[in-house]
């Protein structure tokens, strides 16, 4: 049987997908993160090794396959490309291989059409665009040095900033202060110090615990939390606009597709946040949340180098396949529906 591969490789998670030429998923696993810069290109090896073995395996499906996309974090500059596409010849899982940094995967698990913005906002920060012509912009997005702010691990520790800020008064008071600390597993903001000094904090749960509880702050109307996800949502839309214009895409109705678990986020203000600084410059630009998972989009981008496109086929069969994580959670699709609701509001008023 012939299939494709398609591989979603982030900061703490990795996925791997197989499917037939028809898009019918055969086998699926995941593993942890395989991003190069945090754990090396050893053990990255390792991790794409382990998952592509596993899906394959439980797809009964022998390697190599027709096509492998591989959307891994930390594909950023010709070093990178590299050192990861002899890892992954090195893998051997298909015959014929793109490597990309994995906005890629997640633009293509949003997009209707081949062209459009997609902004990651994970544990790192990551944007790019496409525009019909095939022109491609991809911004570096390696932190405040090039231009970003964002990304989960900033973000945690704005909120841990604010939140520590309600606690001694030199911020406005916020639910933030109440709730921080147990996900530090401290009693109070006093124990921090010394917690940090012998750095006993566990960071990387912190990291992954503070950005939702400033949503659902922000969601039960703390005015400390629903500022900073105001702020969360309008470097998002200046980062769209400014992909949009460099594209020449203002007067389009280019798809913007928000990927990353900062979008999924408790609460519309986000979502409607990046829709109006977006729609600002672009008035005819569609926010998208997307409604595959990235390692669905990977697939899409293996299936169309054999020039298979995406099509409402190929769609439908892989919905119906897939394991149910990798769809979009019903309260993310609920979110977009209110937002094209207000939308279609706005059109109707307007018209």
């Amino acid at each position: 049987m012939k299939a494709v591969l398609g591989v979603d490789g982030g900061n703490s998670k990795t996925y791997a997908l197989i499917a037939d030429l028809d898009g019918c998923a055969l086998g699926f696993a995941r593993d942890g993160g395989s991003n190069h810069e945090r754990i090396g290109f050893a053990e990255a090896e390792v991790v794409l090794q382990r998952v592509t073995s596993e899906s394959l395996t439980q797809a009964g499906v022998g390697s190599p396959v027709e096509s492998g996309f591989w959307g891994l974090a930390g594909a950023d500059v010709p070093s990178d490309f590299e050192a990861l596409n002899a890892i992954v010849a090195r893998v051997g899982a298909a015959k014929d291989n793109v490597v990309e940094n994995d906005l890629c995967a997640a633009m293509a698990a949003g997009l209707s059409r081949r062209w459009g913005v997609g902004i990651v906002f994970g544990a790192g920060f990551s944007a790019g665009g496409i525009a019909p012509d095939g022109r491609e912009i991809k911004l570096p997005s390696m932190g405040a040095a090039t231009g970003d702010w964002g990304g989960g691990g900033v973000l945690a520790m704005e909120v841990l900033r604010l939140a520590h800020r309600s606690y001694d008064g030199r911020g406005d008071a916020s639910l933030l202060e109440e709730c921080v600390p147990e996900v530090l597993g401290i009693s109070s903001f006093e124990e921090l110090p010394a917690r940090i000094r012998d750095e006993s904090i566990d960071w990387d749960n912190a990291l992954a615990e503070l950005p939702p509880l400033l949503f659902g702050a922000a969601a039960a109307g703390d005015k400390v939390a629903r500022a900073l996800v105001v702020r969360v949502g309008e470097e998002v839309g200046t980062t769209a606009q400014a992909l949009i214009k460099r594209l020449g895409l203002q007067d389009t109705d280019v798809e913007v597709v928000l990927g990353g678990s900062v979008f999924r986020g408790k609460g519309s203000l986000l979502l409607e946040t990046v829709r109006a600084v977006v729609n600002e410059g672009a008035p005819r630009a569609r926010v998208i949340l997307p409604e595959f998972h990235p390692v669905v989009g990977a697939v899409f981008r293996a299936l169309l180098h054999l020039g298979i496109e995406a099509d409402d086929r190929v769609r439908r069969n892989l919905r119906s396949t897939v394991p149910a994580e990798l769809l979009d959670p019903r309260e993310t699709r609920e979110l977009q529906d209110r937002s094209r609701s207000i939308e279609a509001a706005d059109s109707s008023a307007t018209a």
